[in-house]
């Protein structure tokens, strides 16, 4: 074994993989349901296959995200942050360890699902899951840097995905300029163009928010909890 496999092991361990592995049992039972029951090509049925991906990969990866290094659950973040590489850097290694995980789960779904169903256009679908995931993991490593913990990175991730799948139309009835942060806002809402610039505004936050997290991470005074 060389020390680059070792190396990617022992960070699954230390980052853990469950989270991935209940997005990967979620959509693999859901794709063997869905080929059990005839399909009836009803706008609801089809809705419903074309937002599976994007509900289950950017909770799972949000939710993990939170986990990689938080200030009071890391066991030894007083000598991670003596050693040579910068605890950002170290953070960075895992992230794109943990995101590599989901991307390919998401991936390999998105492919599935439209070389079986043909739902929609390969783009569009794979649009749905990367700005939900770059937004709703921005959020929760954010969270979980700015307060130490964990676990208000996953709550606050899961509160804003709970909200905005199952509430945020609601809220644009009250409020028409909330669509440009609607997570799970649809193209065919206010049509493709308005789509694709909400898409591109929840991927700048998101990737505005993991910024500011490294930020935190740089901070000295992360390990004395004063922030």
């Amino acid at each position: 074994m060389s020390d680059h496999t070792a190396k990617i092991k022992l960070e699954l361990k230390l980052v853990g993989w469950w989270p991935a592995a209940v997005s990967l049992l979620l959509l693999g039972a859901f794709y063997a349901t869905r080929r059990l029951i005839p399909s009836t090509g009803a706008p609801e049925e089809l809705a419903f296959l074309r937002r599976a991906v994007e509900t289950v990969v950017p909770l799972a990866f949000a939710v993990q995200a939170s986990l990689l290094l938080a200030a009071d659950g890391e066991p030894a973040l007083e000598l991670l942050a003596a050693c040579p590489r910068p605890l950002p850097h170290l953070f960075l290694e895992r992230l794109a360890l943990v995101a590599g995980l989901h991307v390919g789960i998401a991936l390999g779904a998105t492919l599935l699902f439209y070389l079986t169903w043909h739902m929609e256009g390969l783009g569009l679908s794979l649009l749905r899951w990367l700005a939900a995931a770059a937004c709703l993991g921005g959020v929760a490593v954010c969270a979980t840097q700015a307060t130490r913990q964990g676990v208000f990175g996953a709550a606050l991730a899961t509160f804003l995905w709970a909200a905005s799948l199952y509430g945020g139309d609601a809220l644009l009835k009250r409020w028409k300029w909330f669509w440009p942060f609607h997570v799970y806002l649809q193209p065919e809402k206010f049509g493709l163009g308005t789509y694709l610039l909400n898409r591109l505004i929840l991927v700048a936050l998101g990737v505005g928010l993991f910024l500011l997290a490294m930020k935190f991470l740089g901070a000295e005074d992360l390990l004395s909890g004063t922030r």
